[in-house]
């Protein structure tokens, strides 16, 4: 059947039950075989309010996701210690309130930038449907498929919007790089090209739309704009990976834009832990039309064993794509684990506000809280 006449929902339910049919056949499996499969499932909600609001909205917003995970690995060698695994995700975006975490910023406080861009209501949408293969005693990693690039474009510890700091700013690209909607249709290859020095390349469609995925294969095979990028870095080991790790990376983009458009631009990226502490540093800038700042400067650090969680501050300047002023953010957050549960709240400064006339700053205050089983 060609699958341009199933809607998402249709295609998103097949990939569920085909992957529910490979759970079914592994618990018939002999109890002597390894468990090759794991399902994963997550329900993340996120609120946040501000002392100032335009007049007019709201001055708190939530949402919430539900997400499933399966991870299928397919094969595995012993001896060379290959692998072949396929990952499945699945989201679903909701809202609370009516207004939403992803357009707080803009839309309620009055500001240049976005929190929790993740929490929005646009409903079902797959994230990851992927093959990935660990070759060369796991010195080469290749992923193939729908890809999340976040996962493994300018990636480092704490930046992940989930666990970690909540502002653009402080994840994937600082707010500088043009990066494509989940489910985007394309390759990512990271080498270990010595014991310290990594490469990571990627290419994959800028056009992707998370709630329509299998339109990727008619943008990326006829539209032909994409997003590529190529990450040079060093670590002290493959096992500290991004606890400690100093790259470069560059990309350029053809937008996701009915027109292709120019954009391109480069990042600095080094995080280090030491005992507890983890500090980090990073710089972005950009060209084109696309990236939310033309440049981004973050330092900020992280404690690992405060009690049962994690402490993360961060600052930050920025200079908005558009004719405003500088911007300036910070944040500081815990994160607490009771077992399957975590609970991290937040709360963040912004200094400069170009769409609020009345005022110039504003505190934002934000809890996070994650719910996680997996069978």
């Amino acid at each position: 059947m060609d699958v341009y006449l199933l809607s998402k929902s249709q295609l998103l339910t097949t990939f569920i039950a085909a992957s529910a049919l490979m759970i079914s056949n592994e618990a018939h499996s002999s109890e002597s075989e390894r468990k090759t499969v794991g399902v994963s499932g997550d329900y993340y909600v996120f609120g946040l309010a501000a002392n100032e609001n335009l007049s007019g909205t709201e001055s708190s917003a939530a949402s919430g996701i539900a997400r499933v995970t399966i991870d299928w690995l397919a094969y595995q060698d012993d001896v060379d210690l290959d692998t072949g695994s396929v990952r499945l995700r699945v989201d679903h975006k909701h809202n609370y309130t009516d207004s939403t975490p992803s357009k707080f910023v803009m839309g309620n406080v009055g500001g240049f930038g976005l929190i929790q861009p993740a929490f929005s209501n646009i409903g079902l949408r797959l994230t990851n449907l992927y093959w990935k293969q660990e070759f060369n005693i796991q010195d080469t990693e290749m992923m193939l498929g729908f890809l999340d690039s976040t996962d493994y474009i300018d990636a480092y510890a704490l930046g992940n919007p989930y666990s970690g700091f909540s502002n653009i700013q402080f994840s994937t690209g600082s707010g500088t790089i043009a990066i494509p909607d989940e489910s985007t249709l394309g390759i990512s290859v990271r080498h270990m090209m010595s014991e310290n020095y990594y490469a990571y390349l990627s290419f994959s469609d800028a056009k992707a739309d998370s709630t329509e995925p299998f339109k990727g294969f008619e943008s990326f095979f006829g539209d032909n704009q994409y997003f590529k990028s190529m990450e040079i870095g060093w670590v002290p080991s493959k096992d500290s990976f991004y606890m400690k790790n100093s790259h470069l990376t560059v990309w350029h983009s053809d937008g996701p834009r009915v027109k292709s458009s120019e954009n391109y631009g480069a990042n600095w990226s080094t995080i280090y832990q030491k005992w507890s502490w983890v500090s980090f540093f990073r710089v972005g800038v950009a060209q084109g039309p696309e990236a939310l700042y033309k440049s981004s400067v973050v330092v900020g650090a992280g404690y690992l064993e405060l009690g049962s969680g994690t402490l993360g501050l961060a600052i930050g300047w920025a200079k908005p794509n558009t004719l405003f002023d500088d911007t300036y953010n910070s944040e500081l957050y815990y994160r607490m684990k009771f077992g399957p549960v975590s609970v991290t709240p937040n709360v963040q400064y912004l200094k400069t506000l170009p769409f609020n006339s009345l005022a110039d700053s504003a505190w934002v205050f934000g809890i996070r809280g994650n719910l996680k089983m997996s069978i």
